[in-house]
């Protein structure tokens, strides 16, 4: 067992009693594989949230086909998660065939659960069995690691358990998870207690410090605290990803018409949105958990190819782009049934603000430009093949002569005497110009819907690749 992330030999763990497990795929080797934690999943990729030393465990509700089972192995074991644990009865009464040729044919060892058995069960086995094999703990170190379990059971959050770590132990205790702000508590008055500081790493990017008067604590009962803030930290961004994700699958749904959108209102409650004018923002995709963690307040949908968030507060939207150094795109302000609206709104903004590397918002949308950037560049290529290019063939005699009077004449706004104006022409010689591209393309530029078709055309042109 590598001490650095201590747990169970996945074949001590199935033999524990109370936890009625039964090993259907698993060789001596995959028996000796360190379990530190089990995760609880639905996901049929739930590659995201895994970190390569905990039990996988499911009931299966998504493990339906030959195709699911597969991906979920492949993720399994590409994260370097030690197994899978089915959970029978809920929807399973046995492993389905194609889940159980996978984890052979992948190497992926996997357990059956009996029916009733909770998988937090597996977590209480593996964090029981930690403090049993610190045989120099005291009473008042397993006292803490009983409290913070039914704490990690209760759901609390981490902040809670470090408060009730600091009133056990004293002194003040300071927890830096990956990516996110130091949190802090326990302290006593400003600044910190007379004492040492003890600092435990649990990785890279992961320390838990103690700062402490005397007598100092066990640096072993720091490393177990932490350990337990890595089991509930992970169990937290699990179950913030899912719910991101159930919220991203309802966004879709709505969009294609397939959901009312009085399925977002029980999201919108809760995250404490309903009554007020929402603005709806559009981020690019992998970014719901960066976005979130800036924008606690606000409901986070991660979709496969964009990530949306809804708030009341617009001003945060730019403040978030700002500080995260992204592009994103946002609606006008909508109403819970105009939701549908603001999300369209919200993806048409962003496929701008990618274009032209910024923040874009709904006023970026009311202009020829914007309506044409959100278009398929070979939805506009019939416009530069027919009114453009016969300007531009070699043999055309004063070809780029007329495509200059034309495009001034189209940035003037149609005036011929401020086209002649600005290309120092007489005002008949433009006309006269005008007349040769009419012959030239067969459409008129004096035609007020002729000259629309020739803007298109020029903006189309002047946005090709090349140009």
């Amino acid at each position: 067992m590598n001490p650095s992330t201590p747990g169970l030999p996945l074949g001590r763990l199935a033999a524990v009693p109370t936890l009625g497990m039964r090993t259907i795929v698993g060789g001596s080797g995959d028996l000796d594989r360190s379990v530190s934690w089990a995760h609880s999943t639905e996901m049929v990729d739930p590659r995201p949230h895994l970190r390569g030393d905990e039990l996988v465990c499911t009931v299966g509700a998504n493990l339906v086909d030959a195709q699911s089972c597969a991906r979920f192995v492949e993720a399994v074991r590409a994260s370097g998660s030690a197994g899978i644990c089915l959970g029978l009865g809920e929807v399973h009464t046995q492993a389905p065939p194609a889940l159980v040729r996978a984890c052979k044919r992948m190497s992926v060892a996997l357990f059956e659960m009996s029916h009733g058995v909770p998988f937090l069960a597996v977590n209480d086995v593996l964090v029981d069995a930690r403090l049993r094999a610190q045989t120099s703990h005291s009473i008042r170190d397993g006292a803490l690691m009983t409290r913070l379990l039914e704490s990690l059971r209760a759901g609390d959050s981490i902040r809670g358990m470090l408060d009730a770590t600091a009133e056990m132990l004293g002194g003040s205790l300071i927890y830096q998870a990956p990516g996110e702000s130091v949190d802090t508590s326990g302290s006593h008055g400003a600044g910190e207690p007379p004492g040492e500081s003890i600092e435990v790493h649990l990785s890279d990017d992961e320390w838990l410090r103690w700062h402490h008067p005397d007598p100092s604590p066990d640096p072993e009962i720091l490393a177990q605290v932490g350990r337990v803030m890595q089991i509930a930290r992970r169990e937290r961004e699990g179950r913030e990803g899912e719910r991101r994700q159930r919220v991203g699958h309802l966004v879709s749904l709505i969009v294609d018409g397939l959901a009312h959108h009085a399925a977002l209102v029980p999201e919108i409650e809760r995250a404490g949105l309903a009554g007020s004018r929402l603005t709806v923002s559009a981020w690019p995709a992998s970014t719901a958990r960066l976005v979130a963690e800036h924008l606690p307040e606000a409901l986070v949908a991660d979709t496969a190819d964009v990530v949306f968030v809804i708030t009341s507060d617009a001003n945060a939207v730019h403040e978030t782009a700002h500080d995260l150094r992204l592009v994103c795109g946002y609606s006008s302000p909508v109403s819970v049934p105009e939701i549908a609206r603001g999300i369209a709104e919200a993806r048409a903004t962003l496929l701008l603000a990618r274009r032209r590397g910024s923040v874009a918002g709904p006023e970026s949308l009311t202009s020829l430009s914007a309506l044409l950037e959100q278009q398929p560049r070979a939805r506009l290529l019939p416009f530069v093949d027919q009114l453009i290019r016969p300007l531009t063939v070699a043999g055309l005699r004063g070809g780029s002569d007329l495509l200059a009077t034309l495009r001034s004449f189209l940035d003037l706004g149609g005036s011929l005497q401020a086209t002649a104006d600005a290309q120092f022409l007489h005002v008949n010689t433009v006309r006269h110009r005008l007349g040769r591209v009419s012959e030239v393309v067969g459409r008129n530029p004096l035609d007020p819907s002729d000259r629309v078709d020739f803007g298109i055309a020029i903006w189309a042109h002047d946005k090709s690749p090349g140009r």
